[in-house]
């Protein structure tokens, strides 16, 4: 494992000319249907593309800070058919993942859908913490949000961390945020992202704004890069990755690129 990235100084002065906006002042913690925008760059350009937008969004601070851990747990049948569904270009598809919130002390079990229009909307519950086998309670909830899935067949598959340092517009309508420290674990194997970061843009509708005329404007391009998909793909040489071998190979670029 690479060591953990910290902030430079550099992104450190470009973050400390935003204003900041509690987590606990929004209706939501997150966007429950969306269109998601995702944009692989190295995190050594983050600062050159939040220059210039600091009328425009505010950084969201949880509990303080405004860095947030995420701990995410997957979970997939055991023939893996989130995964492949995924890999195989079905366009409606689902996740069902535990997620939580170190800085707020916050836990939800989730189920991720995307639909054939290009949205995703999430359902989920408030939990104590991440525990499996699932609960009667979180069975039921399973039962009633998952598409075509018996919940009882569910196994841990990978817990994947990071961090993120969140954005909102004035009226809420769009989010995007910029996750580092990427890591994922499968059992005693370890991979992880090094300097590559993920710029996530959600909107309430796919359009132009201040943030996606930058990265154009910078010629960042946008990708799938789905967290799970590729960390899963990295840790089981065994599962078909054909799909994401450009998505990969993109990564692999970022991470060898070198701070100007």
């Amino acid at each position: 494992m690479s060591e953990t990235l910290s902030i430079s100084e550099d992104l450190q002065k470009v973050l400390n000319k935003f204003e900041r906006i509690e987590l606990t002042d929004l209706r939501d913690g997150a966007q429950m249907e969306r269109i998601d925008r995702k944009y692989p760059v190295h995190i050594s350009r983050i600062p050159e593309v939040l220059r210039g937008l600091e009328s425009e969004y505010k950084i969201v601070r949880a509990a303080g800070s405004v860095v947030s851990p995420y701990d995410t747990w997957y979970m997939d049948t055991p023939e893996l058919k989130f995964y492949r569904i995924h890999h195989d270009g079905f366009l409606n598809r689902d996740k069902v993942r535990y997620r939580a919130y170190p800085r707020t002390r916050t836990t939800f079990l989730e189920v991720k859908r995307k639909n054939n229009k290009g949205r995703t909307s999430k359902a989920r519950i408030l939990c104590n913490s991440m525990v499996y086998p699932f609960s009667p309670d979180k069975l039921k909830f399973l039962e009633e949000n998952m598409q075509g899935f018996d919940p009882q067949v569910l196994r841990p598959s990978i817990f994947i961390k990071y961090d993120r340092i969140a954005f909102i517009n004035p009226n809420g309508k769009e989010r995007f945020s910029i996750d580092f420290n990427i890591s994922a674990q499968i059992d005693d194997k370890t991979t992880n992202f090094g300097e590559a970061v993920i710029l996530e843009v959600m909107q309430d509708r796919r359009h132009t704004s201040p943030i996606i005329s930058r990265l154009r404007e910078l010629r960042l391009r946008e990708a799938s890069m789905s967290k799970y998909c590729l960390t899963m793909s990295l840790l089981n040489k065994d599962l078909k990755s054909n799909l994401f071998k450009r998505d990969l190979r993109k990564l692999e670029k970022i991470m060898n690129e070198k701070d100007e």
